[in-house]
């Protein structure tokens, strides 16, 4: 049972960053092998008649969830509410599926390959769209996959940037092969989308080679610049000038006071509404309806972490999220160097994307809150045994002691 759940949870996991592609009946894949999942970890928890002890994220996740599930009783669109609370709750109970099924740092390495992979299918599908010639608009040449948004692929895809230099750095084979190919590839699709949000999240992304490089040998260093000179002539021949402009034009659109495609006026609409409801928000899922009297679009999105937590969660569900942050940020803080790198970076790039998106609510999302879930266990264990190790050491040095 054991092994049939590790190969669910690297299937769930794999499908995850193209969750967006719909399946008839079942809504997508990812969602069949979650609930598949769920069930078997379920299962397996009830016969054996135990489970980990939660940790803070996990504790945090379920208060924040429930939190959202009891914005029911006064929110302001509650068929959007109760959607998201359902979700919310398959997205919690996933954090908990990928903590209660990691048991040790080798289990870890799969999932981290299972992302990469997966990624690879956004990937082919933006490139696919890129070479036929199908814009997300006909008035630019921004591109996307199919079924996905442009803004949402770009974060995915700066977010796997750490996970395949880890993966470049520590495995060998094919899955080091898939690795490398995707850091020179995502980069390109990220400038096909021209998502300037991701892009400002792939600078943070980046960190991840010099902060682990050091570490490294001469030949390492020569495999980085092989990399990054691949990447570099693949952007300036195949990269639109159009979308190349874009990207350089970032700095300028928020120093001098530019529509961010429109998201000033979203985030000022927020602005106004949030006093209405200060603390308790206007409910899950209904910031276009908190802003209706502010702005005549009513089905927009925050585009702004805090700013969505804020108006639809109100000051307590901000609060119990920062947790959830705040938990994740201490479990890295407390991981060994290598893994703690990685996630600390990943993090960072998670919040760097926040800025101008609304990641808080997507299954990539609490899939890396879950992985950090399972690191916060394997630290807790590898400090126990660490101490049982001590400890009997200490034991036969006395008994040594005391029969000389």
């Amino acid at each position: 049972m054991r092994r049939l759940t590790r190969y669910l949870l690297w299937a769930f996991v794999f499908t995850v960053p193209w969750d967006n592609f719909p399946l008839p009946f079942v809504g997508s894949v990812s969602r069949v092998f979650g609930l598949a999942v769920i069930a078997c970890v379920v299962l397996t928890t009830a016969m054996q008649g135990r489970f980990r002890k939660p940790d803070a994220v996990l504790t945090f996740s379920i208060a924040f969830g429930l939190w959202g599930a009891l914005s029911l009783l006064w929110t302001l669109s509650y068929g959007s509410t109760f959607v998201l609370a359902i979700t919310y709750l398959q997205l919690v109970a996933s954090v908990w599926v990928i903590r209660e099924c990691v048991r040790t740092r080798e289990e870890v390495q799969p999932l981290l390959a299972a992302i990469c992979l997966g990624l690879f299918v956004p990937l082919l599908s933006l490139f696919n769209n890129f070479r036929i010639g199908t814009t997300i608009n006909p008035y630019e040449s921004r591109f996307s996959g199919n079924g996905a948004n442009a803004n949402q692929i770009g974060l995915y895809l700066v977010l796997g940037l750490p996970i395949a230099w880890h993966l470049i750095m520590n495995r060998r084979g094919v899955i080091r092969v898939a690795a490398l190919i995707y850091f020179v590839a995502a980069p390109v699709g990220l400038l096909l989308t021209a998502t300037r949000g991701a892009f400002v999240a792939g600078l943070v992304a980046m960190t991840i080679v010099p902060l682990t490089l050091p570490r490294q040998s001469l030949r390492s260093y020569l495999l980085t610049g092989v990399m990054l000179a691949a990447c570099a002539l693949a952007v300036a021949t195949v990269v639109p000038r159009a979308n190349l402009e874009r990207i350089l034009g970032t700095a300028s659109e928020v120093t001098e006071g530019g529509r961010m495609s429109g998201r000033t006026a979203i985030w000022n609409a927020g602005l106004q509404a949030f006093p209405d409801r200060p603390l308790l928000g206007a409910g899950l899922g209904a910031y276009g309806a908190a802003v209706g009297p502010y702005s005549p679009n009513r089905g927009m999105s925050a585009h702004n972490l805090a700013l969505g937590l804020l108006v639809e969660n109100g000051i307590v569900g901000l609060g119990l999220f920062a947790a959830v942050l705040g938990a994740c940020a201490w479990t890295i803080l407390h991981s060994p160097p290598p893994h703690r790198a990685l996630w600390g970076v990943i993090l960072l790039t998670w919040v760097a994307g926040g800025l101008s998106g609304s990641p808080e609510s997507v299954k990539f999302t609490w899939v890396l809150f879950g992985l950090v879930a399972a690191q916060s266990g394997l630290t807790r264990t590898a400090r126990k045994a660490l101490a049982r190790e001590q400890a009997s050491r200490r034991d036969s040095d006395a008994w040594r002691a005391a029969t000389i």
